[in-house]
């Protein structure tokens, strides 16, 4: 009691009086309002803290929803993979005719088996004429200008189709990428082989009465048959 009363001076005589009857609430209040503001201040981290958890998390949902909005809006097929597979194919195919040429002609000939590739090559053109390293140049570009279309025009289209029906869910798209590469490949490879075949024949055989694709496959069909090459 004596500590919560103050002096004061009455007349002369220092005597001890009550404080005023509202300073005890003055310095509570003011405790409380301490109390709160180290509360407030305590609890401003956590709730900054779940602002900014929020914010990325609200990021996040955003970009995989759009990412998710992109790859549906995406078309199942490109012509361009088409077209870029078949031009590839058949200029790179075409620019080493001559070394086809060379390669089946000492595969076939056993006169030019036992000679080297640039050997066999001067053969042919002594025997031949140089134009003959440019037999099958025809069925060249168009099998495999058709080939190399298909090839990565049909993997490129299938990838997305297998991978929502193998792998929905999955991380790994291997197993769905190995199947569209092997339909794509095999599908390519039945389409190439009638031209393959009128290529072998116009390099081989001098007797095949053909000088190119133009009358070579109709000759070949003629001969053999639709089911032969």
């Amino acid at each position: 009691a004596a500590a919560s009363l103050t002096p004061s001076v009455s007349e002369g005589e220092l005597t001890i009086s009550n404080p005023p009857p509202n300073r005890a609430q003055v310095v509570e209040r003011d405790d409380n309002t301490s109390n709160n503001k180290s509360l407030e201040s305590s609890a401003f981290p956590a709730f900054e803290s779940e602002g900014i958890a929020t914010d990325a998390t609200t990021a996040m949902v955003d970009a995989t929803t759009v990412q998710s909005t992109a790859t549906k809006n995406k078309p199942s097929s490109d012509p361009r993979y088409f077209l870029a597979g078949g031009l590839s194919a058949a200029i790179s195919h075409g620019i080493t005719t001559p070394i086809d040429v060379v390669k089946t002609r000492m595969q076939s000939d056993s006169s030019l088996s036992s000679l080297s590739p640039q050997n066999a090559a001067l053969q042919i053109c002594r025997l031949d004429g140089p134009s003959a390293l440019a037999a099958g140049l025809g069925p060249t570009v168009l099998g495999y200008g058709v080939e190399g279309a298909l090839k990565f025009g049909v993997y490129e289209t299938l990838k997305p189709v297998l991978l929502a029906l193998l792998a929905p869910t999955a991380g790994d798209p291997t197993q769905p990428y190995l199947v569209a590469a092997v339909c794509a490949g095999a599908l390519a490879s039945i389409v190439l082989c009638p031209m393959e075949e009128t290529r072998i024949r116009l390099v081989t055989d001098p007797d095949f009465g053909a000088e190119g694709l133009l009358d070579g496959l109709p000759a070949l069909l003629e001969e053999e048959g639709p089911l032969t090459p």
